[in-house]
């Protein structure tokens, strides 16, 4: 088969868990006698705008675009560029099926383009609410938890990019259009199942679809722990407020005796660096940014991953990752974290946003680390790769034909 990924970023540049699945898939499918195409962004200065650049990753060809940032609510859905482009490059790959990642940044006439005009069937992975909400994480500016779309709440939070009720309106119109056009949605969180049935997308549409890993690539591991274990505990991920980082770095700061316990964050956070430093107390290692090849490594130097997320969050890859290495987790108790978490089996939830309840999970393991041994940790519970391709590409065969 003659397969096209499209999404917003792609590896080396873009290393966000949508962005690591989708290079993750795509490699596993080129190795099944498939033709695998991606076509992605890039943000380049130096590049004149809507430069295309072509280059091979793994087997993979991907063409990325110089995608220039918006500053409107049309620019963030709607590019007339990027349509041009990606109906050249429809004409040249000439693919049996289009498998969408993410449009954030690019252009949501691309799947009207792909259906409308070239008859091609199309599968769509969703990673978060974007179809339904422009910042994609279903929180205002406030960071607090939005209900669903709703035209007065929506321009509100839109002010940034002067969006009136009528922009946001011919918003949702227009992502009814693509909506229908797009034949599955593979969403792998029970949860935003749930959300799109209710936001009115067809039932028989929506394949609720873990995200698979290639697990022989991280190796289990069982630690006993001692009333005098020393716990190191661990953030993965972008250092953004959604991600709750600082709800995290607060809570730590707030357990008297540490008994030798420390905290590791791995993640980018040089344009937040001098915020992080002000707030954080000691025992916390701000660790950098690292290229998922490396997360092995990663998690080899922690005891316990905490996601602090104040959003619903999809289906954490960095949760799941977890599991494969045998290391608990700490998480929110909403969304997808908490459906992939069960407090007191394999971790412990806290509630969402709440600095005391954080504290509180994270001191009774200080206080004592021998729990952690009660914990069953099952790499069995995560989805391996393989299985995740053969699903796809039944489907792919089955929209074919």
């Amino acid at each position: 088969m003659r397969i096209l990924h499209i999404i917003h970023g792609f590896p080396p540049y873009y290393m966000a868990g949508s962005e690591v699945y989708a290079y993750n898939i795509t490699r596993e499918l080129s190795k099944n006698n498939n033709e695998v195409f991606v076509f992605s962004r890039i943000e380049n200065p130096f590049l004149p705008q809507y430069a295309l650049k072509y280059d091979t990753v793994d087997n993979v060809s991907v063409i990325r675009v110089n995608k220039p940032r918006e500053y409107s609510l049309k620019q963030k859905y709607m590019d007339e560029n990027i349509d041009r482009i990606v109906s050249k490059i429809l004409e040249d790959i000439k693919p049996d099926i289009v498998h969408i990642q993410h449009l954030s940044h690019l252009s949501t006439n691309i799947v009207n383009i792909i259906k409308e005009k070239f008859n091609i069937p199309i599968v769509f992975t969703v990673h978060d609410f974007w179809m339904f909400c422009i910042r994609g994480q279903l929180i205002t500016p406030e960071y607090e938890i939005c209900s669903g779309p709703d035209l007065k709440k929506c321009s509100k939070c839109l002010s940034y990019l002067q969006a009136s009720e009528s922009d946001i309106e011919e918003y949702f119109a227009h992502m009814r259009r693509v909506i229908e056009n797009i034949d599955y949605f593979l969403i792998p969180s029970k949860f935003i199942c749930d959300f799109f049935i209710k936001m009115g997308v067809e039932k028989n549409k929506i394949i609720y679809s873990p995200y698979g890993f290639k697990k022989e690539r991280i190796n289990f591991r069982k630690k006993e722990y001692s009333a005098g274990s020393k716990i190191t505990f661990g953030f993965l991920g972008r250092i953004i407020p959604a991600k709750g980082v600082h709800i995290l770095i607060e809570s730590f700061n707030m357990i008297k005796n540490k008994r030798g316990a420390v905290l590791k964050i791995y993640g980018n956070h040089q344009g937040v660096k001098e915020y992080l430093d002000e707030i954080s107390g000691e025992n916390i290692f701000f660790m950098g940014g690292y290229h998922n090849n490396d997360l092995n490594n990663v998690l080899e130097s922690i005891d316990v991953l905490i996601v602090p997320s104040i959003w619903y969050e999809n289906s954490p890859l960095v949760i799941q990752e977890a599991f494969l290495k045998g290391i608990p987790v700490i998480t929110s108790n909403i969304g997808g974290m908490a459906e992939f978490v069960k407090d007191g089996e394999d971790g412990f939830l806290f509630e969402v946003g709440n600095i005391d309840s954080l504290h509180q999970v994270m001191e009774k393991i200080i206080d004592n680390p021998s729990i952690l041994n009660e914990l069953n940790v099952n790499r069995d519970k995560v989805r391996d790769i393989n299985d995740d391709v053969k699903s796809l590409e039944e489907l792919y065969r089955r929209l074919i034909k």
